[in-house]
């Protein structure tokens, strides 16, 4: 009776002393997580002039799809919530049109804030935005991709602005697994070039391909889950299974969604459907340049 008294004892002891620790651990993350959370950013942009023509709103238009933007904005700018899920994040994308409940008082300026930055209107960081994707967009890229949000058609629309973070969430945040915050990932001094000359080649690639490095890295070989419940993100550099397919197989891959192994790509881990959306040409100079990231060259 005496031992059972004693492990019972013990064990509420040690139940108390790891809610304690669990307790100090969530403190100490939601601390670290939140001073980063309200850190505010200085930086001053060059004005750039936003074309009303055609041919530049239909550049714009290209580079929605192939950056994924109506991946959570939607196909027609309305923005939509893509995250629900209280332990990790709960996150509304904005409703991009001048219509009710859009960014109807939206300027160029705040596009530049947005795009170029990854902030709010106070500076601080805005949350699981690739601004820091977009951001090496050049001059004449940026003002198209402007210039066709805002021709947008108005769509009216009333969902709730869901905008929190969780704890599991902070967690990968603070031990830097997921990109939340793109403002730290910016060099908000840059300069940014004005247009590109040449559209082909390793280092078209490379500026095509920035938008991968999201979930592949920046030195595209993958890594870990990105999240929990994710897949491992495989290596596409020379040095992956990527290596071993030629340029043909490789766009057949992205304008498919099946490897040239028949594996099936899932397009909520492996968005192709919006990769896809790249020209031949663009799929050829971005497969050139991840075969040249490897340890054998």
């Amino acid at each position: 009776m005496k031992l059972l008294k004693k492990l019972l004892k013990w064990s509420k002891i040690t139940v108390i002393t790891l809610l304690l620790v669990l307790a100090f651990a969530y403190l100490v993350i939601h601390i670290l997580s939140q001073q980063r959370i309200q850190k505010k950013y200085s930086y001053t942009d060059v004005a750039i002039n936003i074309p009303s023509d055609s041919l530049s709103i239909a550049k714009g238009k290209h580079l929605y799809k192939i950056r994924s933007c109506q991946d959570c904005h939607g196909e027609k700018g309305e923005g939509r919530l893509f995250m629900d899920n209280k332990m990790l994040m709960q996150l509304t994308a904005p409703n991009l049109t001048k219509g009710n409940g859009g960014i109807v008082d939206f300027k160029t300026a705040d596009w530049l804030r947005v795009l170029r930055h990854g902030v709010d209107k106070n500076g601080r960081s805005l949350y699981m935005m690739p601004s820091h994707e977009v951001t090496n967009l050049t001059n004449e890229d940026l003002a198209n991709l402007i210039a066709y949000c805002n021709q947008l058609e108005p769509v009216a629309t009333s969902q709730e602005k869901l905008h929190s973070i969780g704890p599991i969430g902070r967690l990968l945040m603070v031990m830097n697994q997921v990109t939340v915050l793109p403002a730290e990932k910016i060099d908000h001094s840059a300069t940014h070039t004005e247009k590109l000359e040449e559209k082909t080649g390793v280092a078209y690639g490379q500026y095509l391909s920035s938008g991968c490095q999201g979930c592949h890295r920046p030195d595209m070989k993958g890594g870990g889950p990105l999240a929990p419940g994710y897949p491992p993100v495989p290596d596409i550099t020379g040095d992956g299974n990527v290596g071993n397919w030629n340029e043909q197989a490789f766009i057949a891959t992205i304008r498919n969604g099946k490897t040239p192994e028949g594996k099936e790509l899932n397009n909520n881990y492996m968005p192709w459907k919006s990769i896809g959306h790249f020209t031949d040409e663009e799929l050829k100079s971005i497969f050139m340049y991840l075969q040249q990231l490897s340890d054998k060259h």
